[in-house]
């Protein structure tokens, strides 16, 4: 929502870096922004949207930035055996996806999960998640509950998919980067602006989780649900 800013910076080198494996795919969601984000995408990426390689969702109906949610939506559109997230301010290196191929051939039963600093130092990479589609799903995905503010959604989601399916967690190497950015940015088009408090909330939830050993989020609702136009022309439901 609302980073075309980041996105022209890392989205075509992104899709550049993955050049050399041809099952990757990329799926773009527009969350709602007012930046002119579609029509960037629509100038500047068509050929890639052409060659399948990028498919771009967009839903009108978020009013404020809710990451699980969002997350959801994207993961479900994807089509991937293997399903990771990568936030709009993350560079990811070349050979990154024959990185993470070998990785999940060596050890199929895990969690692929970054450190929150880059070797710069600058956080945001622990927004970097990948886990096989099905264990995704076995969880419902991410936790819609952590709605109101910014992050600690993907350390939620990666604890209930590690211990529901009792799988390793693998930390990698610092080789991806994040543009370093405020907090103001990351809370811009939160509803609650405060990191604290929402930080305090998402612990909140996780702790919860954690003593109950109930693993499966959003078990009430219609998670990952949106009206969604594709490609600019097809409408669906997600």
């Amino acid at each position: 929502m609302n980073r075309l800013f980041h996105l022209r910076q890392t989205l075509p080198r992104n899709i550049e870096h993955a050049s050399s494996y041809p099952d990757a795919e990329f799926v773009l969601l527009d969350y709602g922004s007012t930046d002119g984000l579609e029509d960037w995408v629509r100038s500047e990426l068509s050929d890639h949207i052409k060659s399948g390689r990028l498919i771009f969702y967009r839903t009108d109906e978020p009013k404020h930035w809710i990451a699980a949610h969002a997350k959801n939506i994207a993961h479900k559109m994807a089509s991937g055996d293997i399903l990771f997230n990568i936030d709009s301010d993350i560079l990811i290196p070349d050979g990154f996806c024959e990185y993470a191929r070998d990785a999940f051939s060596l050890k199929p039963d895990m969690v692929m999960a970054f450190e929150s600093a880059d070797s710069y130092g600058n956080d945001g990479c622990a927004g970097i998640v990948a886990t096989k589609r099905e264990y995704f799903y076995s969880v419902n995905g991410y936790d819609e509950a952590i709605r109101l503010g910014w992050g600690y959604d993907d350390m939620n989601y990666q604890f209930r998919v590690r211990m529901k399916n009792n799988l390793y967690l693998f930390t990698p190497p610092k080789f991806c980067l994040c543009i370093p950015h405020s907090n103001e940015i990351r809370t811009e088009n939160c509803q609650l602006k405060h990191i604290e408090t929402t930080r305090d909330m998402s612990m909140s939830i996780c702790n919860d989780v954690a003593n109950r050993q109930d693993y499966v989020a959003n078990k009430s609702i219609d998670w990952g649900s949106a009206k969604l136009t594709k490609n600019f022309n097809d409408t669906l439901q997600a």
